[in-house]
């Protein structure tokens, strides 16, 4: 009997450790959202008619599925089924004031095809020191990033955030890995952080491909900033860096060493009611109940007005090839403005977003849109412009949220000077000037010959249904006039050339997603 009560006190002591055990390991899963989609962006066309192709209505969505204002603030579509692991340590030190804080995160992104990417998300080593007097909130704070510096950024939105580990680009690569991800750059970061200001100062190195010796040259930023809380509810912010990106591989290629330097900032203000958080996708993920409860916290609806106000404005310029002028180099600018406002009142909130991005700051990371060459004399450059304004009203009872969203868009572009080519009887199609519109980093479409972009109308209703605390049915149906897409087809005379598409289009996402 002894011997019997001795087995199963180890056999319950074995089955606690492995439920503890296994509780552990799943809370080092955070921020894991799962989601299941039926979607179609165009219901209008058929496969093969547009370019893209609409395959038609199907399980899962992409980013074909989003408008230009979705996602102002996150990397991510919204569509994806991911997670995030975070192994993460915090504990006092031996020596008065100070702290440790270790982490390694990593996402965890399901392909389309079924495989499993990891990516490290931004791991990190933290030394905090409080000295004496100072609040509970406040220390000096010294963070290392032994893979991926990508989360310490500059500027704001991540929209127009910059200085990422896409800031280091290698010959002709764009700064990619085998995955298609911009290749991981360590860096740290010094902060320090008082009651009503901070200040940082950081560094990242990077190595990139000297074309000249085809060997390997360590590169380095410098990136500086802080902020001030004017008024308790006024904060002004400001943050800088210098980026030296290797030697420019266009010039290499003629026997000509040209670094290509970068620099900038980036300013923002903000007036407030409440507390405003910087994009999740640029803060550190800890395991910690203090931090995760920020993540998931459901929308609150505490009654009267609320409001979040921000302006925040960047300006860059890199050392690019210059076309005008053999084997030698000038500064290319790049721009940005962004706009929020976003109010509260009772259970309505409304928003706006406006956005201006110069064709140069989009294709900053690449860089420019021939690699490493600056525009022409004779190009007209664009740059993006778009506004979107829209609200939602809360149902307590229904747990239903309704929304409705419109949109106005101006794409980037550029326009070629007058082309005349193909001999003393050129076809028409070799005549005049050609015009492309970007919508995204490295996402051009070639317009007809003489034709110019026109703006683009978009209109959005959403509903949301809170099925549980993270659980939730989503749907959206959207309308766009975009009358600047285009295809390809053959001409009489056998020649390729773009042809508009038809230019409306409505789409739906139905979406059942849980976030944990």
């Amino acid at each position: 009997m002894a011997r019997e009560r001795k087995v199963k006190l180890v056999i319950r002591s074995v089955a606690l450790v492995a439920v503890v055990s296994s509780a552990a390991f799943a809370g080092d899963f955070i921020d894991t959202r799962v989601a299941f989609a039926v979607a179609n962006s165009n219901v209008f066309v058929k496969p093969g008619e547009t370019t893209p192709s609409e395959p038609g209505t199907g399980f899962g969505a992409s980013k074909a599925n989003t408008q230009f204002y979705d996602n102002f603030n996150t990397r991510f579509s919204g569509f994806e089924t991911l997670s995030n692991i975070s192994l993460y340590k915090r504990s006092p030190s031996f020596f008065e004031g100070f702290e440790a804080e270790a982490a390694l995160n990593v996402n965890v992104l399901t392909n389309p095809s079924g495989a499993i990417s990891l990516f490290d998300n931004a791991s990190f080593v933290k030394l905090n020191y409080r000295p004496p007097g100072w609040g509970a909130k406040e220390d000096i704070a010294l963070t290392g990033f032994p893979v991926s510096a990508d989360r310490f950024r500059l500027g704001y939105a991540w929209k127009t955030s910059w200085a990422g580990d896409a800031a280091f680009t290698y010959s002709q690569g764009g700064g990619l890995s085998s995955t298609g991800r911009p290749v991981a750059v360590p860096g740290a970061k010094l902060q320090v952080t008082r009651e009503r200001w901070y200040a940082f100062v950081g560094a990242k190195t990077g190595l990139l491909v000297n074309g000249l010796l085809s060997v390997q040259e360590r590169q380095y930023a410098v990136m500086v900033g802080g902020g001030i809380d004017v008024l308790k509810n006024f904060r002004i912010e400001a943050n800088g860096g210098y980026f030296t990106r290797g030697i420019n591989p266009v010039l290499a290629f003629l026997g000509v060493r040209a670094p290509v330097n970068a620099l900038g900032g980036s300013v923002q203000f903000s007036l407030f009611s409440d507390t405003i958080l910087p994009s999740l996708d640029l803060r550190l993920y800890k395991n910690d109940p203090d931090v995760t409860a920020r993540f998931f916290t459901p929308e609150k609806y505490p009654g009267g007005l609320s409001y979040q106000l921000t302006l925040e404005g960047s300006y860059l310029g890199q050392t690019l090839a210059n076309p005008e002028r053999f084997a030698s180099t000038r500064l290319q600018p790049a721009a940005a403005l962004a706009l929020q406002a976003r109010f509260k009142y009772d259970f309505w909130r409304f928003y706006g977003i406006g956005l201006m991005r110069t064709l140069s700051f989009i294709q900053f990371d690449v860089p420019g849109v021939i690699p490493f060459t600056d525009f022409s004399d004779g190009e007209k450059v664009t740059p993006e412009l778009w506004l979107a304004i829209g609200g939602d009203r809360f149902l307590p009872e229904q747990h239903l949220t309704i929304g409705l969203v419109v949109g106005l868009q101006s794409t980037a572009s550029r326009t070629s000077p007058d082309l005349e080519a193909g001999g003393n009887n050129p076809l028409p199609g070799l005549l005049g000037t050609r015009t492309q519109v970007f919508r995204d980093v490295n996402n051009p479409s070639t317009l007809p010959v003489g034709d110019s972009p026109v703006p683009i109308f978009s209109v959005k209703g959403t509903f949301k249904l809170d099925i549980s605390d993270y659980f939730a049915a989503l749907g959206e149906v959207f309308y766009n006039y975009d009358n600047n897409r285009v295809t390809f087809r053959d001409s009489i005379d056998f020649i390729s050339q773009p042809v508009f598409q038809q230019p409306n289009q409505l789409g739906f996402n139905l979406v059942m997603q849980s976030r944990f």
